[in-house]
């Protein structure tokens, strides 16, 4: 487009249509002119960083990835001059690599971020734990472990003997027990009767009293037997959870201080390396900016070099012109003469 507005008023020049020819060249050296002013437009927004920052905008992406493309140009003076520009493939790498660093530089002050909230978290984990633990060891020594195994051997010995000699009334309810206490007393009042026939009727009563009564506990032996056994089993599971909790919070006591010690240490490490991986990311993103935009105010001085080239080749058309004109008019003041 730019050749055809010098290319025109030269086939004029070829024609002999020499003030055609002359007025094309000045229209193009016009043109070149105002084109050369919208370049200097152009640099000057790119330099102000408005292409780079225009681009980022105008063509979001949530994540690094190399099929990502420029698809829409930035709102510039003469955003016409830059599609030569970004449709090279050293541009379109290098602004990947520039969107890429922002993408991590994004991501490294959201860790940061959260780096806060994890050491904050960890405070109240270390905060919850001091609070905890006392009322926790209060709790314990309320729990007695060791008395607690004591007193379940004595409960399984007390078991065994009462399953070897078949002890009945071992297992009599409440009921049973107070029908017990009244037949030993009932026994006693008999023996102060004497041998009456009334005491005689009376102790035979009372041992088919106390026969009804054995006969009942012998016959609900083996289940009360049975459900001992069970309760056994369960005081054993129970004691085994004591026993864990025990062991567990002994273990706590001695891992948890050094397992927060270990995060306190972690998180340090980890600040430490973001808050100097962030200011390099950021640094290196800046250079890729500058770089790019170098590179775009390199493409388009080229194009300003061009169309000086252009204005010179035009400017030295307009003068041969007025050369041949002053010649042709020597040429005819010459034959008036």
């Amino acid at each position: 487009m730019l050749e055809a507005r010098i290319a025109v008023p030269y086939a004029y020049t070829e024609l002999g249509a020499y003030g055609q020819a002359l007025a094309g060249y000045e229209q193009a050296i016009a043109a070149y002119e105002r084109e050369r002013s919208a370049l200097d437009e152009s640099i000057a927004a790119i330099r102000d960083g408005k292409l780079v920052e225009g681009l980022v905008e105008r063509n979001p992406g949530a994540e690094m990835g190399w099929f990502w493309s420029i698809g829409e140009l930035p709102d510039l003076p003469r955003a016409a001059h830059l599609t030569s520009v970004l449709a090279e493939h050293e541009f379109q790498e290098a602004f990947k690599n520039y969107r890429d660093l922002l993408f991590l530089e994004h991501n490294l002050s959201n860790w940061a971020d959260k780096l806060g909230a994890f050491d904050d978290m960890l405070a109240n984990r270390k905060q919850a734990y001091a609070e905890r633990l006392p009322r926790t060891r209060e709790q314990a020594r309320g729990i007695s472990v060791p008395t607690m195994r004591e007193r379940r051997t004595a409960v399984a010995e007390e078991l065994a003997r009462v399953e070897a000699q078949i002890d009945v009334a071992a297992f009599a309810d409440e009921r049973e027990v107070a029908l017990q206490q009244r037949l030993e007393r009932a026994k006693a009042t008999i023996a102060l009767m004497g041998e009456t026939p009334e005491a005689s009727d009376a102790r035979e009563r009372l041992r088919r009293a106390e026969g009804a009564l054995t006969w009942r506990m012998t016959d609900e032996f083996p289940a009360r037997l049975w459900e001992a056994k069970k309760s056994m089993r369960t005081i054993d599971e129970r004691l085994a959870e004591a026993a864990g909790r025990e062991a567990a919070l002994a273990q706590a006591q001695r891992d948890e201080p050094t397992r927060l010690a270990g995060f306190d240490g972690r998180i340090a490490t980890l600040d430490a390396r973001l808050k100097a991986m962030i200011p390099r990311v950021a640094a290196l993103a800046d250079d890729q900016r500058i770089a790019e935009q170098n590179n775009a105010v390199a493409a388009l001085e080229r194009q300003k070099e061009r169309l000086a080239t252009y204005v010179t080749q035009a400017r030295f058309a307009v003068a041969q012109l007025y050369d041949r004109a002053q010649l042709a008019k020597k040429e005819h003041d010459g034959r008036a003469d």
